[in-house]
């Protein structure tokens, strides 16, 4: 049962999306030393989803011991990276921004 529990959470949600091909990876960067308390939420419940609707993708995270502010970096086939700065974000708002950078059009 709390298998099934645990599926369907990873199956539906904000960030269950597949990403467009063109992605070549994600890397969040969390200081363990910073407060972060959006990122860090993203960290354990969005991207959680975005791995599992994505097992292909290459996504990494960076716990760096030195204070820095929390970036989320998506590198894509032919383009520049898009980072943004996730300070002072909320979870769902860091998920919005992945999402309308790399989420795949609805059909």
């Amino acid at each position: 049962m709390k298998i099934n529990r645990t599926l369907a959470l990873l199956e539906t949600g904000m960030g269950a999306t597949k990403l467009l091909p063109s992605v070549q990876s994600v890397v969040l960067t969390l200081s363990q030393r910073t407060r972060a308390p959006g990122a860090r939420h993203f960290w354990r419940e969005h991207l959680r989803r975005v791995q599992y609707a994505n097992p292909e993708l290459p996504i990494i995270v960076n716990f760096p011991r030195e204070p820095c502010k929390p970036v989320l970096e998506i590198t894509f086939d032919n383009a520049n990276p898009v980072s943004f700065n996730l300070d002072l974000l909320s979870s769902s708002d860091i998920c919005k921004r992945l999402l309308e950078k790399a989420a795949q059009p609805s059909s």
